[in-house]
């Protein structure tokens, strides 16, 4: 029959069954609210919030009180900054301090100490809020360490002052103060301040991990002092398991024979623990406390194959590593044995290092020992790690190994992974061999860890993939609308324009929407995968077309023309076109203006093809704009007239000049040559419409 040892200092410490019966007796008051969640447990927070407490986030979060109203703070567990303090009584709020003793203790340390002079330094993690709240109480000048930080900077103080958080790690803390010894300062004060009751809470936990088969920790995952148990307990026991609730335990798998050790950190209620433990009984079993506490005083180690234990090396050879297991007999790691990756060296053994191995054999015929598997431990753990973290929903990915009937097969450690044919895709897969090598995105469904089994689905994936993009293409039509303004990356580019992608939508942005001048290519204006803004100038949300402009959003060459070459000025320009009432001549990329026939030479033009021809350059002298139409008017006669060289006067035009005699009567004195012209511009204007 399965045993159930359930450790004595499992549960509430004394600060946080302070704390919460605190929180229980104000709950329903008016006008009182809770600081943060009173302990890390959800459970715990939910009941209070039924009962009616209010929790905020911060001193800012008060509402002001009005005439002749009253109202409580109750500050959590972990404590608060000086500064939140301050702001509560300031607001006009009664303070009822739930504040755990040994953290109150650890404020008055800092205060006095920062006060003389000394610089305070944390041991624990920089984000837990016993840790903020601590810092709070030097002005947050404090520095905060773990076991892993470098502490040679601190020599530069001449004071120091070290502190520690209550649920940090025992062992942790002796190997920091090892280094703390080291610092070169002239004055240095370490405070032990780790709760005894974490003491002793950590010491039993790894007593029992070391005598159970399988550990069951109890509590919430957001609870630093419950991680550390876990921590531990994992490090001499492979098979240990973090849960929450009674639901997580049909996904451990249990022998009749074990023995289960059950820990809870000191935010779990007593509850939770005797819900674990009362369904375990129910199912198994029950062995008392007394029996726990003499099998941790015995101190040995149940050896059978399979289970894994933890030794102490003993000696490292070539062949392998000699491990004490607790035992009668040494046990043994062949060297084939000791990595996965086979890469043994003995050096990296030193005797006095632990091991956590499987059992391969209870004893060995030839030399004695138990023979072990250190390989397959580590593989173990990794697994169990990776199994750990899909349990909640999260996504894994494996490579296809083969089809069977029904689906497909691949692996996820030492765990089998089916795949079901109708959760491949979101249509039905006749050919399920064309996916044997690729590889999957995939959700647990079921998790059988009796049979190291997996079921997984990508279809659910794919579909929750599906409505995300039906609903981000809801508010895209929604919101994209002619004349917005919207960002998008180019994906890719034909001759005829470039595919944007806005919002995961495709778009087309025309290629004579992309540029004012002409280019041969989009790839002139814009770079695939660079992102740009866009307006919006036609939407079909039948047919799902969009089309986006880019010149639209830039500065028109017309405008900048009209800066570099006002009116008056004179500017070389090229002829792009010929009609019969004048000639087009572009000044600037983008800008063309017309040279009316009348202007076109210094003396009367019968036909304007005889003085000009596309490709010419010539000298032209800026007219007028019309800014309204983007229009711009020059001349060539008048450049003439002020006997400006042309930058490349045509054959065709000299010819003119010198037979003006034939012919010397200006158009500005030809009456009839003025009424022509008014009607010509507005032709002109036509056919550069029609263009």
């Amino acid at each position: 029959m399965l045993k159930i040892l359930v450790a004595s200092n499992a549960g509430f410490c004394f600060g946080v069954k302070k704390a919460v019966e605190t929180a229980q007796r104000y709950a329903a008051e008016p006008n009182c609210y809770l600081l943060g969640d009173i302990i890390h447990n959800r459970d715990v927070v939910a009941s209070l919030e039924a009962k009616g407490l209010k929790k905020i986030d911060g001193v800012e979060s008060l509402p002001p009180l009005k005439d002749g109203e009253t109202g409580k703070v109750i500050i959590r567990s972990h404590g608060a900054d000086k500064a939140t303090y301050d702001g509560i009584r300031m607001r006009g709020y009664q303070i009822i301090d739930a504040t755990c003793p040994f953290v109150v203790k650890i404020h008055d340390i800092v205060y006095k100490h920062y006060k003389d002079g000394y610089h305070i330094v944390i041991i624990g993690g920089a984000d837990h809020p016993e840790v903020i709240a601590t810092a709070g109480w030097c002005d947050n000048t404090a520095t905060v360490v773990d076991n892993d930080s470098d502490l040679t900077e601190l020599s530069k103080y001449d004071k120091l002052c070290f502190v520690c958080q209550t649920t940090y790690d025992g062992k942790k803390f002796k190997e920091i103060s090892k280094k703390i010894h080291k610092i070169q300062a002239k004055t240095v004060e370490i405070f032990d301040t780790i709760c005894y009751t974490t003491y002793e809470r950590q010491k039993e936990a790894v007593g029992l991990a070391e005598t159970s088969d399988v550990v069951l920790v109890v509590g919430d995952k957001s609870s630093s002092n419950t991680n550390k148990l876990y921590d531990l307990c994992a490090a001499k026991n492979v098979n240990t398991h973090f849960i929450h609730s009674i639901g997580e335990l049909k996904n451990i798998n249990f022998s009749r024979s074990d023995v289960v050790g059950i820990v809870a950190g000191a935010s779990t209620p007593t509850e939770s623990i005797m819900e674990v433990k009362t369904y375990m009984g129910q199912e198994f079993g029950e062995a008392s406390n007394e029996e726990f506490i003499e099998a941790i005083n015995k101190a040995t180690v149940a050896i059978r194959e399979g289970k894994a234990i933890t030794g102490t090396v003993l000696s490292a050879s070539a062949d392998g590593i000699r491990v004490n297991v607790g035992g009668k007999n040494d046990g043994f790691i062949d060297k084939a044995e000791v990595c996965e990756d086979g890469e043994y060296k003995p050096e990296d053994y030193p005797a006095g290092t632990e091991i956590t191995a499987i059992v391969t054999k209870k004893r060995d015929d030839v030399s004695g020992c138990v023979l072990l598997s250190k390989r397959r431990a580590d593989l173990l753990r990794k697994t169990d790690e990776a199994v750990d973290q899909i349990r909640g929903g999260e996504v894994f990915e494996i490579v296809v190994k083969k089809d069977i009937k029904g689906g497909l097969i691949g692996s996820l450690g030492t765990y089998r992974v089916f795949v079901p044919a109708s959760q491949i895709r979101l249509k039905f897969v006749p050919d399920l061999k064309k996916f044997v090598g690729k590889t999957l995105r995939l959700r647990a469904l079921d998790i059988d860890d009796l049979n190291r089994k997996i079921v997984a689905s990508q279809r659910v994936i794919l579909q929750e993939e599906k409505d995300e993009k039906d609903k981000k293409a809801e508010i895209f039509w929604d919101n994209v609308k002619p004349d917005v303004v919207v960002a998008g990356e180019v994906k890719r580019i034909s001759s005829y324009g470039a595919f944007v992608s806005v919002d995961g939508i495709d778009c087309l942005a025309h290629i004579d929407h992309l540029s004012y001048s002409h280019i041969d290519s989009p790839d002139e204006v814009l770079e695939i995968g660079k992102t740009y803004d866009f307006l919006v100038l036609k939407t079909d949300r039948e047919k799902q077309r969009v089309s986006l402009g880019y010149r639209e959003l830039q500065p028109h060459p017309f405008d900048k023309c009209m800066e570099k070459h006002p009116v008056g000025s004179t500017v070389v320009g090229k002829v792009i076109s010929v009609l019969p009432y004048g000639a087009f001549v572009e000044i600037e990329p983008g800008v063309e203006g017309l040279v009316h026939v009348s202007e076109a030479a210094a003396t009367y033009v019968k036909d304007i093809n005889e003085v000009l021809h596309a490709g010419d350059e010539v000298n032209v002298k800026v007219l007028a704009y019309d800014e309204q139409h983007r229009k711009t008017t020059l001349s060539i006669r008048a450049c003439l007239d002020e006997e400006k060289p042309a930058a490349k006067t045509t054959k065709s035009a000299k010819k003119v000049v010198e037979e003006s005699d034939v012919y010397s009567e200006k158009s500005d004195n030809n009456v009839f040559a003025n009424l022509l012209k008014n009607v010509n511009d507005d032709a002109a204007e036509k056919d550069k419409q029609n263009d």
